[in-house]
């Protein structure tokens, strides 16, 4: 009798959602995974940036006002803002 805990069911792969945003010239994902029910935030440029939300718009929002805050802190620090090295492409549909 086989194990529930190994059972011969082919599992699906576990689907990851990703939405790619930009905001003051930095971009950043948004990555959503079912099994977790939160939206976590992934800046490429600013490693240190960490955030999330419980839904989309939160995690948007929440990504916005911490960069605000960490270009912010920066600026009081007398440091220099990091230079955005990714971009945003959008590719439209062939005629």
């Amino acid at each position: 009798m086989p194990s529930r805990r190994h059972s011969k069911t082919a599992r699906r792969p576990q689907s990851i959602i990703k939405t790619t945003h930009t905001y003051r010239g930095y971009v950043f994902e948004i990555l959503y995974a079912p099994k977790e029910p939160a939206y976590t935030v992934d800046f490429l440029d600013l490693r240190e940036i960490i955030t999330s939300g419980g839904t989309l718009t939160e995690a948007f929002e929440n990504a916005c006002e911490a960069l605000d805050l960490h270009l912010e802190s920066l600026q009081k620090l007398g440091m220099p803002q990091p230079p955005a090295r990714h971009r945003m492409i959008i590719l439209l549909g062939a005629r």
